[in-house]
C-alpha cells in the first residue's frame, strides 16, 4: 500500500522539518546532494510544499547557516566562560569549542561558511562568533599575553588553524594515525596561544593588513575620517 503524504504539519513545524532533515543530510552526504524535491519525500509532503519556506535551495541555506551561527555562538560562550579567568585559557578555549562544534555537527558547519549561505554577506550571528574571537585575541594583549597592533591578523591565524583542522576533519581528509579532533584542538588552541604570546615576549607588534585600520575591537582607538579639503 502507498505511504499516504503527511498532511498534519502545524504553522512552521514543516519549516523546522526541513531544516533538520537538511542537516542530516548535508552531514551524510555534503552541500551538493541538498534537493527540495528529495527533500520533500524525505518529510513525507508534496514536491511543492518547501518552496512555501525556502523559495529556492540558497535561500534554505542561508536558514541552515543561521541557525548553525546561532548555535555555534551559544557553544563558544558557554565553553568560553567555563574556562579559568585567564585570557590566554579562554582563547584555547574557543579553539576547542570551534573544532568539537565541527564534529558534532558536521550538517551545520558545511553550510556556514558556504559561498551560496554567505552570498549576500556574512550573517549577524556569523559576525558575533568572530567578534568573540577578535575580542579573546584583544584580552590576550591586554594582559600582555599577545603583541600589540592591530588584533585581525591575530585573530584570522587563530581563526586559519583551528578552522583547518575543523574542515579537515569532517571532509574525512584525516585517515593518518593520531589524528583525532578531540585531542587535536585543545592542542592547537594552546599552540596558538603560545604563539601569541612568544610574539608578544619578542616585543612583536601584529601589523595591520594593507587597507585595514591599525586597531579594531573593544579599547581601540577610534579610526578618524581625514577631513574634506
Amino acid at each position: 500500500m502507498r505511504r499516504k503524504a503527511k498532511t498534519d504539519y502545524h504553522h512552521g513545524s514543516l519549516r523546522r522539518a526541513l531544516i533538520q532533515a537538511a542537516v542530516r543530510v548535508i552531514g551524510k552526504r555534503g552541500i551538493e546532494a541538498l534537493n527540495l524535491r528529495e527533500l520533500a519525500a524525505r518529510v513525507g509532503v508534496t514536491p511543492g510544499a518547501p518552496y512555501h519556506h525556502f523559495p529556492n535551495r540558497s535561500e534554505l541555506l542561508r536558514a541552515i547557516a543561521e541557525e548553525g551561527f546561532e548555535k555555534f555562538g551559544a557553544l563558544l560562550i558557554a565553553e568560553r566562560d567555563a574556562a579559568p579567568a585567564d585570557a590566554a585559557a579562554r582563547l584555547e578555549a574557543l579553539g576547542g569549542a570551534y573544532v568539537s562544534f565541527a564534529v558534532a555537527h558536521p550538517g551545520y558547519f558545511r553550510v556556514m561558511f558556504h559561498g551560496d549561505a554567505m552570498a549576500s554577506g556574512p550573517t549577524g550571528p556569523g559576525l558575533s562568533a568572530f567578534h568573540l574571537l577578535r575580542d579573546a585575541v584583544v584580552a590576550c594583549q591586554a594582559a600582555g599575553a599577545a603583541p600589540d597592533g592591530d588584533p585581525a591578523p591575530l585573530a584570522l591565524t587563530a581563526w586559519s588553524a583551528v578552522h583547518g583542522l575543523a574542515t579537515l576533519w569532517v571532509d574525512g581528509a584525516l585517515p593518518f594515525e593520531g589524528m583525532d579532533p578531540a585531542r587535536l584542538a585543545p592542542e592547537i588552541g594552546r599552540m596558538v596561544a603560545n604563539m601569541f604570546a612568544a610574539m608578544a615576549r619578542e616585543g612583536g607588534v601584529a601589523e595591520p593588513a594593507p587597507g585595514s585600520p591599525h586597531r579594531s575591537g573593544p579599547g581601540a582607538p577610534e579610526s578618524r575620517p581625514t577631513p574634506a579639503r
